[in-house]
C-alpha cells in the first residue's frame, strides 16, 4: 500500500497523470468527480487525518457563490462529523463518515450543487508564461497586470468593486513588477512546435492562447467551450 502520508504537494498536471498514486482510494472517487466538473483540487486528506476533507481550487463566479451559498446554509452543514471542504482557506464541515470505503457517496449531494465549468487558472498557462517557463523564446518587459488591478476607490458600488476584484484574482495575474513575455524574434519555429516539443502536444487552444497542463484538461475545456452554457453566460463567468 502506498505510504500516503508521507506524500507532499505536487502539481495537478502529476497528481492527474498518477492519481492513485497521490489519492487515497476512499477520496479518489470523490475527486475523480469533481475533476469532471473542471474543478481541480489542491489537498486532501490521507491516513493520518482524522477528518475527511478536500480542498478545491479556483472556482468560477458562478460557482464560487454557490460555495459560500452552502457554506451559510444548515441544510449543507453538519459540525458533528469529521467532514470538511475548502476553499481558499475557507471550509464548512459536511455529513462524510470517516473510514468509508467511498467517501463520494457523502461528498455527493454538496458536488451535486456545481455547475460544470471552465477550466480555470489553475489548469493552464498562457502563450507568454509557456515560452518564459519552457523555452528561451522571451523579454522581460514591466509588468502591465500591475496597473489593471481594480481598486475599490475607483468603484461607486463594492459589489462591483468585489465582482472586479473577483474576475482580475482569478486570472492569475503575475505581481512582479517585470513579467516574461513571448519573443518572436528569437523563435525559430511554430509556438505549436515549441508546445509538441514540450510535451504538451493535444493541448493548445489557440484560439484562447491557452496551454492545458493535459490532454484531460484540454478536453474539460472544450466540453465546456462548445456547450450551451459557454455561449449562454455573460462574458464576467468565462476565463480569459
Amino acid at each position: 500500500m502506498e505510504d500516503f502520508s508521507l506524500m507532499v504537494s505536487t502539481s495537478i498536471k502529476e497528481v492527474m497523470a498518477n492519481p492513485k498514486h497521490y489519492i487515497i482510494p476512499e477520496n479518489l472517487d470523490a475527486i475523480e468527480y469533481l475533476w469532471n466538473m473542471n474543478i481541480l483540487t489542491t489537498q486532501t486528506n490521507d491516513y493520518e487525518n482524522e477528518d475527511s476533507w478536500i480542498a478545491i481550487g479556483r472556482l468560477s463566479k458562478e460557482n464560487e457563490n454557490i460555495f459560500y451559498q452552502m457554506r451559510n446554509d444548515d441544510k449543507f452543514i453538519d459540525p458533528s462529523v469529521p467532514g470538511i471542504l475548502i476553499h481558499h482557506g475557507r471550509g464548512f464541515r459536511v455529513p462524510v463518515k470517516p473510514g468509508k470505503k467511498n467517501t463520494l457517496e457523502d461528498f455527493l449531494p454538496i458536488f451535486k450543487m456545481f455547475k460544470l465549468q471552465d477550466v480555470q487558472k489553475d489548469g493552464y498557462m498562457t502563450v507568454d508564461e509557456f515560452f518564459g517557463k519552457y523555452t528561451d523564446c522571451w523579454k522581460v518587459i514591466p509588468n502591465p497586470y500591475l496597473e489593471m488591478e481594480p481598486k475599490v476607490e475607483d468603484f461607486e458600488n463594492l459589489d462591483d468593486y468585489l465582482n472586479a476584484s473577483f474576475e482580475f484574482n482569478s486570472m492569475g495575474y503575475p505581481r512582479t513588477n517585470v513579467v516574461k513575455v513571448f519573443d518572436q524574434s528569437k523563435a525559430i519555429k511554430s509556438i505549436e512546435e515549441y508546445i509538441d516539443d514540450a510535451g504538451f502536444s493535444g493541448c493548445y487552444d489557440s484560439e484562447e492562447g491557452k496551454i492545458y497542463y493535459n490532454k484531460r484538461l484540454y478536453e474539460g475545456h472544450m466540453k465546456y467551450k462548445n456547450s450551451t452554457l459557454y455561449n449562454n453566460q455573460d462574458n464576467i463567468y468565462k476565463t480569459k
